[in-house]
C-alpha cells in the first residue's frame, strides 16, 4: 500500500514523520512525505519520497508580516497569522494537496493540514488516520486543557476541551466550508473534529505517557503511544545532520556547554535574546551552543564561550551539553529527556506552553512564557534547575523515555487500522 504522510509547519511538525516514514518503509510500505517545499532536501536525505507543498514555511515566518507578529510575542496574533498566510495562498496550497492525496491509498494528517485532507479524504473516499505531537485535545473527565488548568473536576474537566475545540473550528470553518462545497461536499454544521471523530478514524497522539498518561474513558480509537524519533543509524548517514568539525573541537574544549536555541519556532525581538547572550557571557563563566534556527541574527556578541550555528543534529550534540534551554517544542523534549538534560523552556504558543507546565509541574525543569523573559530570570532558571532533585527526576524520566517503543506502538497501529489487500503502485 502507498501511504501519504501530509504536515505543515516547523522543522517540528516534519521531524516525527521522518521517524513514520522510515518505519513504514522498513515494514515494506511505499510512503510519500508532503510538506512545505523548503524541506525536500531534509526528507529526500532520508530516502523518503518528498511531495512538495506550495509554500515555504520559514520565507513566511520571516517576512516583514511574520516578524512584526513575533516582536509582538503574543500567541493569539501568532496563532491568526498562521492561519492567515495559509489563507493567501489557499489556492494553489489545495491544489498541492489535491495532486499528492490523488496517488496514494491511505493518508496520515495532523491538525494542521485536517481541514484541506479531510476534504479530500473525503472526496476520494480515502481512509485517514491522524496523528498529533501535542498534549491531546480529546475531551476527558480526569484532567483539564493544559491552558484551563485553573480547576479539576469531572464536568469542568471535559468543557475545557470543547471550548478548545471551538476555538479551532473558529479559526478554519469559513475556509473548510468553502473548500467543501468547492468539491461538491455539504458544508459542515458541527465542529470539524466533532464530525470526524464521530467517524472513529485511527487517533495518534504521539507523546509519552510518562508525561501524560492515557486516560480511560477515551474510546478505543484514541490512543498514546510514545514519542517518534528518527533512529540514530539514520541521522548519521544524513548530509545535513553531520556535526561541523569546528562544533565538535569547541566542544572539548571546556566545560559542557547549555544549548540554548528555538528552532525553527523563530523570534522576532532580536535585540532581546542578543541582550540576554551578553548577559549570560559577561557575567557567568557558563558556555553557550545557541542554535539559530529559522531566526535571522545579526548582532550576536562574538565570544569564545559561545558557538553560533543554524541546526545542530540535537541526538549527537545533546549528550555534550547540560542544560537545555529551548522554546517546548515536543520533539525537542523528548531528546532532551531521553538525553538527562534538566531544561527551561520559553514557551510562545500553541502547545508549548502546557509542556512548560507539564515539565515544571513534574519537577523537570522550569517554564518562563516568552513575555516574562529577561536575562536575570533565565539565568536564575539555569541555576535552579542544575539542583540534584531536579536532575535526579530528569534521571527517571530520562529512563522511561528510553524504553517506550513510541514508533513501535504508532507503527503496530497504523498497520493494524489499514487494509492490506492494495497493492503499492
Amino acid at each position: 500500500m502507498k501511504i501519504g504522510i501530509y504536515t505543515y509547519g516547523t522543522r517540528g511538525d516534519v521531524q516525527p514523520y521522518i521517524a513514520l516514514a522510515l518505519g513504514l518503509q522498513d515494514r515494506g510500505h511505499k510512503v510519500v512525505l508532503a510538506a512545505p517545499s523548503d524541506f525536500k532536501d531534509f526528507v529526500e536525505g532520508f530516502g523518503i519520497g518528498f511531495f512538495p507543498l506550495h509554500g515555504n514555511a520559514e520565507a513566511i515566518m520571516n517576512s516583514p508580516e511574520g516578524q512584526s507578529v513575533l516582536k509582538t510575542e503574543n500567541s493569539i496574533q501568532l496563532m491568526k497569522f498562521f492561519f492567515q498566510a495559509l489563507s493567501a495562498i489557499k489556492v494553489p496550497l489545495r491544489k498541492s494537496y489535491f495532486a499528492s492525496i490523488s496517488t496514494v491509498d491511505y493518508i496520515i494528517a495532523n491538525s494542521a493540514t485536517l481541514p484541506i485532507v479531510s476534504t479530500i479524504a473525503e472526496k476520494q473516499g480515502k481512509k485517514m488516520a491522524l496523528t498529533y505531537f501535542m498534549p491531546p485535545v480529546v475531551p476527558t473527565r480526569e484532567f483539564p486543557l493544559g491552558d484551563f488548568d485553573f480547576l479539576n473536576f469531572g464536568w469542568y474537566n471535559q468543557l475545557t476541551y470543547k471550548i478548545a475545540q471551538s476555538f479551532y473550528w473558529k479559526f478554519v470553518k469559513a475556509e473548510t466550508n468553502e473548500y467543501r462545497q468547492e468539491l461538491g461536499l455539504e458544508p459542515l454544521r458541527k465542529n470539524l473534529i466533532q464530525y470526524l471523530d464521530h467517524q472513529k478514524p485511527l487517533d495518534l497522539y504521539c507523546i509519552s505517557p510518562a508525561l501524560i498518561p492515557q486516560p480511560k474513558d477515551w474510546a478505543h480509537h484514541h490512543k498514546i503511544t510514545g514519542f517518534l524519533s528518527v533512529p540514530a543509524k539514520y541521522r548519521e548517514r544524513h548530509p545535513l545532520e553531520q556535526t561541523p568539525e569546528e562544533l565538535s573541537k569547541w566542544l572539548t574544549k571546556g566545560e559542557k556547554p547549555i544549548y540554548l536555541g528555538f528552532g525553527s519556532n523563530g523570534v522576532g525581538n532580536h535585540e532581546k535574546y542578543s541582550a540576554i547572550l551578553r548577559h549570560l557571557l559577561t557575567q557567568t563563566q557558563e558556555r553557550v551552543l545557541f542554535c539559530t534556527g529559522w531566526s535571522q541574527f545579526k548582532d550576536l556578541p562574538d565570544h569564545p564561550n559561545l558557538f553560533v550555528t543554524k541546526y545542530v543534529n540535537h541526538e549527537a550534540i545533546l549528550p555534550h551539553c547540560k542544560v537545555g534551554v529551548f522554546h517546548g517544542g515536543a520533539g525537542t523534549l523528548a531528546t532532551m529527556l531521553r538525553h538527562n538534560l534538566p531544561m527551561v523552556i520559553i514557551s510562545f504558543y500553541t502547545d508549548q506552553p502546557t509542556w512548560g507546565k507539564i515539565i515544571e509541574k513534574k519537577g523537570l525543569g522550569l517554564h518562563i512564557p516568552v513575555k516574562k523573559l529577561d536575562a536575570k530570570g533565565l539565568l536564575e532558571a539555569i541555576q535552579k534547575v542544575q539542583t540534584d532533585e531536579i536532575k535526579s527526576k530528569v534521571l527517571a524520566a530520562g529512563q522511561l523515555l528510553r524504553s517506550e517503543q513510541g514508533l513501535e506502538r504508532a507503527l503496530f497501529e497504523l498497520e493494524q487500522y489499514f487494509p492490506h489487500d492494495q497493492e503499492d503502485n
